[in-house]
């Protein structure tokens, strides 16, 4: 058996926006510190994603979010740069001014009382028109979560699957607070591709376009799905765990297909359907998704810090998950072993 480890890990503090690696994060109940604490919103109050660039007011430009990265320090201030705009220095934001004012927006995610209305704190005029210098997307502002932001899982109809509790808070997130992916699941994507033909496009497809939270090594590919509980820390003198309950995979939508250096579009959302197609728990045809990863809620242990190198332990598995896996993917006495596979060089 090969042992499992935090191979990456990655925030996100501006939702939408670039990642940001770091080689440890403080994980919360909530999300890791400083990811998806802030979100764009348009005039109208509604969340703005790179989806809009398919249709509306920010349409052709809106993919230019992917680029924006967002530096944070809690408490003490933010820093928004783009890496389209080399011309353009980092701009920092003292958080300490008290210079906000509470807003009620739109935030994308499941349906949830109020029509997923929340209070953002609303960062002024200098951050919104560095944000839309960065974008050239019109009209938009930076907003944020505040001392009023009250927000929890919810169950995905989709999925299906239950959260551990009704009280879960959560970030700014589509769903959960944590997402994981692992690299043999990447790596069986692009194998895929490259075997239908698609040699150029199986080596531009990488992990950002899923933007996990953390990224796992030393599994089987989609080994991921069968987990019920899992626990990542390390052991010794100053042991620390976290425990999280493996939630629901995580659907995939347009963001997968966008290439995060050029902003082109390409098909690795119809690839990954060709084969990790599911339908709906609710029965409905719309309701099929293609998944990619694990969202986590985490269940014991938090606060901890959480490390490039820790340790990830399997503690239960899901049984109709399992089954799952092993019909479509091999053997369930395989689960648990390192992935190998012979690939053309580079993949």
């Amino acid at each position: 058996p090969g042992a499992k480890c935090v191979s990456d890990l990655l925030v996100y503090p501006l939702k939408s926006g670039a990642e940001v690696r770091v080689s440890e994060a403080t994980a919360t109940a909530s999300g890791f510190e400083s990811d998806r604490i802030f979100q764009v919103t348009d005039a109208t109050g509604k969340f703005v994603t790179p989806r809009d660039t398919i249709a509306g007011a920010h349409q052709g430009v809106a993919e230019k979010l992917f680029q924006v990265r967002c530096f944070l320090v809690p408490g003490e201030l933010f820093t928004l740069s783009s890496v389209a705009r080399p011309d353009l220095e980092p701009r920092s934001f003292d958080l300490r001014a008290g210079s906000t004012k509470q807003i009620e927006a739109v935030i994308l995610g499941c349906p949830r009382p109020n029509d997923n209305k929340e209070l953002l704190e609303d960062h002024g005029d200098e951050a919104a028109a560095c944000l839309q210098q960065l974008t050239g997307m019109q009209g938009v502002r930076l907003t944020s979560v505040g001392t009023r932001y009250k927000r929890v899982v919810m169950k995905n109809s989709k999925q299906g699957d239950e959260p551990v509790a009704s009280d879960c808070p959560l970030s700014l997130a589509d769903e959960a607070p944590y997402l994981l992916t692992s690299s043999a699941s990447l790596l069986d994507l692009k194998r895929r591709i490259f075997w239908k033909g698609e040699f150029r496009a199986s080596f531009k497809v990488d992990m950002r376009r899923f933007r996990p939270n953390i990224v796992v090594h030393g599994t089987l590919p989609w080994e991921e799905d069968t987990w019920r509980t899992i626990r990542i820390g390390r052991s010794g003198p100053q042991e620390r765990w976290v425990v999280f309950q493996v939630w629901q995979r995580c659907g995939r939508c347009i963001m997968t297909t966008f290439d995060r250096d050029t902003l082109k579009r390409d098909r690795t959302l119809e690839w990954l359907r060709s084969f990790r197609l599911r339908a709906g728990a609710d029965g409905q045809e719309a309701s099929a998704q293609a998944n990619f990863g694990m969202h986590l809620i985490p269940v014991q242990g938090c606060p901890s810090v959480i490390a490039v190198g820790d340790t990830l332990e399997v503690l239960e598995r899901d049984d109709a998950r399992e089954e799952e896996w092993r019909r479509t993917f091999g053997p369930a006495w395989a689960l648990g072993c390192t992935f190998s596979l012979g690939l053309p060089s580079g993949l």
